[in-house]
């Protein structure tokens, strides 16, 4: 039988009495389960024996709650399953907004109703699929926090120092970069960050506070037309191939985060898009919500 690992954050209400229920009911369906209440013993190095119990699980059975969206224990655990490969089922435990970093997901909803049945199969299947399950409701009060969807020339530089090799950029010594395919100059830093390695902390902003100071007509390196980029133009810097998923010989130090574009959502006026460095994916979010931005310029 599949051996499950599950993941939750110690809150003492509903997240913790629901990863209570599920190794209960997983464990008398017969399949393996690791919690760390009953897996960890006194004395144990607890994080090599959390990645080998990832390593060895066939998959992360993530419960949400409030507490989750701030634990950054159960978001290391979900970014080792994915990094590992393992699929990972998130159920959702009370009514939240959502964690950015899991909205990619089918979600089971358990805040009501639990059909055990559809979670037990869930783990037994090959890949850990979940049957897909009507919309979660939105908070009451969080109703601009929008869930994100999936939507479906070479520039002149000063000093041109060296060529990545893919051959791709062109990286210029004014802390610019060139993409030969697209024709477009980015700041090779995200905003907050600085030198040629990038250092610090990319700086969060609105959508709104994004969109007022770096809208269009910022001075950098010697131009004064820098702008945030469009969702399109955003999509070019995904490679893949690389974790997180952009050019880091390009684009160094870039975290795994989601950044903003300057294309709002055309059929509402609470969302905008943006684009997830973690695994690449792109979609819409509230514009109230604090996201990181890098600059593009047109480049001719």
């Amino acid at each position: 039988m599949p051996k499950a690992f599950i993941s939750y954050a110690r809150d003492g209400g509903h997240g913790e009495n629901l990863a209570t229920e599920i190794q209960q009911q997983l464990q008398a369906a017969g399949f393996a389960v690791f919690r760390d209440v009953t897996g960890l013993k006194p004395g144990d190095p607890w994080f090599h024996k959390l990645e080998f119990e990832l390593e060895t699980s066939d998959v992360m059975v993530l419960v949400l709650s409030e507490k989750v969206r701030k634990s950054k224990w159960v978001h290391n655990e979900f970014s080792m399953a994915e990094e590992i490969g393992i699929p990972v089922i998130p159920v959702l435990a009370e009514v939240i907004r959502q964690p950015l970093w899991v909205r990619h997901l089918q979600i089971l909803d358990f805040c009501g109703a639990r059909d055990w049945r559809v979670l037990l199969d869930a783990v037994g299947s090959p890949v850990g699929t979940l049957t897909p399950q009507p919309p979660l409701p939105v908070v009451e009060g969080e109703q601009e926090k929008v869930r994100p969807l999936s939507p479906s020339t070479s520039g002149r530089g000063v000093g041109v120092r060296e060529n990545d090799l893919t051959g791709r950029y062109i990286i210029h010594d004014n802390g610019t970069v060139t993409d030969t395919q697209t024709g477009l100059m980015w700041k090779r830093c995200s905003e907050g960050q600085s030198g040629a390695d990038c250092s610090g902390n990319p700086a969060e902003y609105s959508w709104n506070a994004a969109m007022s100071k770096f809208g269009e007509g910022v001075s950098f390196a010697g131009y004064n037309d820098w702008r945030m980029p469009t969702i399109e133009e955003l999509k070019t810097l995904v490679d893949k191939s690389q974790k997180p998923t952009i050019n880091q010989t390009a684009f160094p130090n870039t975290p795994s985060a989601w950044f903003w574009s300057a294309s709002p959502v055309a059929y509402n006026g609470y969302g905008a898009w943006y684009v997830y460095f973690f695994d690449g994916h792109d979609g819409y979010y509230g514009k109230v919500n604090g996201g990181s931005v890098r600059l593009v310029r047109s480049g001719q």
